[in-house]
């Protein structure tokens, strides 16, 4: 499916603007800013440029994160960059096989301690392999939230329609905004973002009438899928 995926770009032939990245305070990166250029031929156009680079970097990211796990393992902890232990914890995915590999339970919170003060000064030593791998991991994963003009507002609409995807991308953006004052700097950074630079809609397609198709629904399915991992905190 990916493969065919990656191969039906070259037949698209969408020109997109230079991206414009955008910087974060939390992961160093939050998104990069494109625009079409030219007019996408059909809703399956739209979709293929737009998974391609969260699904990707989604699969990079978890061979990072593993790898760099595993060379964290045979580093001396005293020379590698430390991530606090708090942020590890907000993804089930990368935080999953961080403490998978690295064992002993390294990512677990003494009893009492979550939510508390404690935490906050647990760091993990990470290889920066790892460190690259899962900061990511997240980025990539907000990248697929179907919320305005981002990768994830893209697939949101050729899957589901213009209309629908007005809706479900105005839900998901309150839902960031709700659960960011609760706590998350992450979604909540994310939310001012795609307010800012995101909150508009791209040019429509030349035919937004046509579905796209169940190969396609699935590479979707996948992707959100470990999306959600990735954005699930660690229990």
């Amino acid at each position: 499916l990916t493969r065919s995926l990656l191969f039906s770009l070259h037949d698209h032939q969408i020109e997109l603007s230079i991206p414009t990245l955008v910087p974060s305070i939390i992961t160093g990166i939050t998104s990069a800013v494109t625009q079409f250029k030219s007019i996408p031929k059909n809703r399956e156009a739209v979709f293929d440029v737009s998974i391609a680079g969260p699904f990707v970097g989604l699969a990079a990211s978890i061979a990072a994160v593993v790898v760099g796990s595993q060379l964290t393992l045979v580093s001396d902890p005293a020379t590698l960059p430390a991530l606090p232990l708090d942020i590890l914890r907000q993804s089930t995915l990368g935080g999953g096989i961080i403490d998978s590999v690295l064992g002993g339970g390294a990512l677990s919170v003494p009893e009492g301690a979550l939510g508390s003060q404690a935490i906050s000064g647990m760091t993990i030593p990470l290889h920066p392999v790892a460190v690259a791998g899962f900061i990511s991991l997240m980025v990539n994963a907000l990248a697929l939230l179907p919320v305005g003009s981002t990768d994830g507002g893209r697939i949101a609409v050729s899957l589901f329609g213009r209309p629908a995807k007005a809706g479900i991308g105005t839900l998901f953006l309150l839902a960031l905004f709700l659960v960011g004052i609760q706590g998350s700097d992450l979604f909540l950074f994310y939310f001012a973002f795609v307010a800012a630079f995101q909150s508009g809609n791209d040019i429509p397609a030349r035919n937004e009438v046509s579905e796209v198709g169940f190969s396609r629904v699935l590479v979707a399915t996948s992707a959100y899928v470990v999306g959600l991992l990735a954005l699930i905190p660690f229990q």
